[in-house]
């Protein structure tokens, strides 16, 4: 299957990194990583593409993302009971 590049980028502090998915790869496990690579607090996330939030449900290519795209890792304004949507 064909692997993309994501870009990460943490809003809180303005760091990114790269992460190399495929299409089946869920955006949970992307958000997963990311709070684990920013060794952040348990608090709720979002993550937003352009304009658009992402379910942390869908895949990769459920979310339409390609190679090159940049992925916002938010704090969820309204919390939450854990720390996904």
């Amino acid at each position: 299957m064909k692997t993309s590049r994501l870009e990460v980028r943490n809003t809180q502090n303005g760091n990114s990194t790269l992460m190399e998915v495929d299409g089946k790869t869920k955006l949970q496990e992307i958000l997963d990583s990311a709070v684990e690579f920013w060794s952040l607090s348990n608090d709720a996330y979002l993550l937003k593409c352009g304009r658009k939030l992402l379910s942390a449900s869908r895949t990769v290519e459920e979310a339409g993302l390609s190679d090159g795209d940049v992925i916002e890792l938010l704090p969820d304004p309204e919390g939450g009971g854990r720390r996904y949507p």
